[in-house]
């Protein structure tokens, strides 16, 4: 049920780098996946998503020991205060209580206060009955768990919510649900993208085309801009633009302001590639989008490998950078894009070992690409670059 992400260490790391806003090489490792003494979990961790400047860092994990009092036997999701050292569990109710299912894929807010996150559990809030896993937020605040995944009056959803993705105050929670009751006129059997608002209670569908129809294909992921305002999404719809014939999963972006929706997984020209695009990630202002696509969107791609790039919605170059520091492509596939707040910094992961001199390791790694330099850097090592 929960995205490829690597392990806990490279994602934390190259998250990290992104968080700090500076230069890829510029970094100190720390393990983050510990309880609030320091101690290492004793299960798997990953899928991290870090505060603005770097301090609160959410994750999944199947430890036990994070926390005292975890005997649900189930992934959960925890909150580490890389300051205080302090280590939380979030994927609990309203009172503390621990969740009766499993529970992951976490999104934290800017400041850290409030985290997305997807949960099988059926007792995080009261009267959950619909037997799918659910979308909700944690408010480390006030301690309040709310359900996100619901009509505008709340009412629960008729199958599953997951892939949240929360803005930067937390105002706005982006969403895929295969329900069809969160709107009217969900008629088309898709799992499709939505926004709660929080504040308001309203839900809208944003899989949509640029006069509010419905899509005919399959909604995949949700990427929110740090305002709310756009929407990044992967879905197999052919009707969401006039001309797309290209038969593939592509990346598009919603405009919830002005209603227009625009494919955002295409060349510099504008034309959508034969292959699939998908984990998509929008920059906080929504001008850049940087997903990975199978497709060959830029002169010279010739690895027959999936790439990740960047396109620029406000001039429309679109920017392989998935490549090493003089510009050359990938020997192998590059995959799961994590764009910086400012666009500058993209992290992704890669098969590849010739994105940097000396990887001779055999294994996936974590670089980050700086877009103004060109340098890329791997980021899956430890504090003394190793």
């Amino acid at each position: 049920m929960w995205p490829r992400s690597g392990g806990a260490v490279k994602l934390v790391l190259c998250l990290l780098v992104l968080a700090a806003g500076h230069p890829a090489r510029a970094f100190n490792l720390e393990r983050v996946s510990v309880d609030s003494a320091g101690a290492q979990g004793n299960s798997d961790s990953d899928t991290a998503s870090i505060s603005a400047d770097g301090r609160y860092v959410a994750f999944n994990s199947g430890a036990s020991n994070l926390v005292a009092g975890d005997t649900n036997g189930s992934l959960d999701v925890f909150v580490h205060d890389r300051v205080t050292g302090t280590t939380e569990r979030v994927s609990v109710d309203s009172t503390g209580a621990q969740g009766n299912s499993s529970s992951g894929s976490p999104s934290i807010s800017a400041d850290g206060r409030y985290v997305a996150f997807t949960s099988n559990a059926s007792n995080l809030v009261a009267g959950d009955t619909n037997g799918f896993a659910d979308a909700f937020v944690h408010d480390r605040v006030t301690g309040a768990t709310e359900r996100v995944s619901v009509d505008s009056i709340g009412a629960q959803g008729n199958s599953g919510g997951y892939a949240a993705s929360i803005s930067a105050d937390g105002h706005y929670v982006a969403l895929v649900s295969d329900a069809s009751n969160l709107v009217a006129g969900d008629t088309n059997g898709f799992a499709d993208a939505f926004v709660h608002d929080r504040m308001t209670g309203a839900t809208e569908r944003v899989s949509v085309d640029s006069t509010g129809a419905q899509s005919n294909g399959r909604t995949y992921t949700a990427s929110i801009s740090a305002d709310g305002r756009y929407v990044a999404f992967g879905s197999g719809a052919s009707n969401l633009v006039t001309g797309d014939t290209h038969g593939y999963v592509a990346v598009f972006v919603h405009d919830r302001m002005t209603g227009a929706t625009e494919l955002g997984s295409v060349d510099s020209t504008g034309a959508a590639g034969s292959g699939t695009a998908y984990a998509a990630s929008i920059s906080a202002d929504g001008r850049y989008v940087a997903f990975a696509s199978d497709a060959r969107l830029v002169a010279g791609d010739t690895n027959a490998n999936g790439d990740v790039f960047v396109h620029d919605r406000m001039t429309g170059a679109t920017e392989l950078v998935s490549v090493d520091g003089t510009g050359v492509q990938g020997n192998g596939v590059s995959y799961a894009a994590s764009i910086s707040a400012d666009g500058r910094y993209v992290a992704f992961g890669s098969e590849a070992s010739n994105l940097v001199a000396g990887d001779t390791n055999s294994s996936e790694e974590v670089f980050v690409h700086d877009r103004m330099t060109g340098a890329t850097t791997s980021v899956s090592v430890n504090s003394t670059g190793a």
